[in-house]
């Protein structure tokens, strides 16, 4: 089967370029990453929630500082923390 997008490839919304490849990404639970984009034409930074498909390559993680954009490194952990609050608020009390 061909994976239509085998990169987690995300659009920008701010000048509409297709086809931008995250610059690094964080595990969000088991079966889905947020990755952090910044797009190489206008610079606009962005956050996607992705499912983790089996076989597809998993965008790098943010651990050298040096490597990432500080700013959409911070905008995705901040989406990450987000998503784990989501996540614990959202539970039930087995009551």
């Amino acid at each position: 089967m061909n994976d239509p997008n085998p990169l987690y490839a995300d659009a920008c919304e701010n000048c509409m370029t297709r086809d931008v490849l995250p610059q690094s990404a964080l595990r969000d639970g088991a079966e889905a990453i947020v990755a952090g984009y910044r797009c190489p034409n206008c610079r606009h930074t962005w956050t996607c929630s992705w499912g983790v498909v089996p076989g597809r390559a998993l965008p790098p993680e943010p651990i050298d500082q040096s490597l990432f954009d500080r700013y959409a490194t911070a905008q995705l952990h901040e989406q990450a923390a987000v998503n784990r609050a989501r996540k614990h608020l959202s539970r039930k009390d087995p009551s």
